[in-house]
């Protein structure tokens, strides 16, 4: 029982420390060792692998915009609408 607690506490101490080191691993600010830790605790615990996938999609998503130019007169037909609603 005893081995079970303590367990679980260094299992929550990467937890928190893992998830507040997620955006410094995706930047690759982080050490060898601690790279290694993040992905390590990411694997084994499934909430910090769903919010690393998920900022890795937000970053891919953020990536994509302003690849494409908008077409032109988007904006005058954007600000028009506003002028006429107001």
């Amino acid at each position: 029982m005893r081995l079970r607690v303590i367990a679980r506490m260094r299992f929550m101490r990467e937890h928190r420390w893992t998830h507040a080191h997620l955006s410094e691993h995706l930047d690759g600010e982080l050490s060898a060792d601690a790279t290694a830790r993040v992905k390590e605790h990411a694997r084994l615990c499934p909430d910090c692998h769903r919010v690393l996938a998920t900022l890795r999609r937000t970053l891919a998503g953020l990536g994509q915009l302003g690849a494409e130019p908008a077409p032109a007169g988007v904006a005058d037909t954007v600000i028009g609408r506003l002028r006429r609603e107001a």
